[in-house]
């Protein structure tokens, strides 16, 4: 949000006459509001948080899935392993 009072007060400050610097602040925040889109009025930010949240969830899913083939790879390659010893073992006298 842009503190259109402080910029017609420093406009004013600089030797700009009061409505025009008042002019100049009330487009300046229009610009931003423009470039910016929305205000972050509070259902803008609700509605920002709960995308935030599902984003979160879906890493969370990932990192889920993500574990448990981690765990199958972790287990697998521990039977391997210990399958081969045993066979090593079988070979030795």
């Amino acid at each position: 949000m842009v503190n259109t009072l402080a910029i017609a007060r420093k406009l004013s400050a600089a030797g700009v006459e009061q409505a025009q610097a008042e002019a100049h602040a009330e487009a300046i925040a229009n610009a931003v509001e423009k470039q910016h889109g929305e205000t972050a009025t509070k259902d803008f930010v609700e509605v920002k948080i709960s995308a935030v949240e599902a984003k979160i969830s879906a890493v969370e899913a990932k990192i889920s899935a993500l574990e448990v083939r981690l765990v199958r790879w972790v287990v697998g390659t521990a039977f391997t392993v210990a399958g081969l010893l045993f066979a090593a073992l079988r070979f030795i006298p």
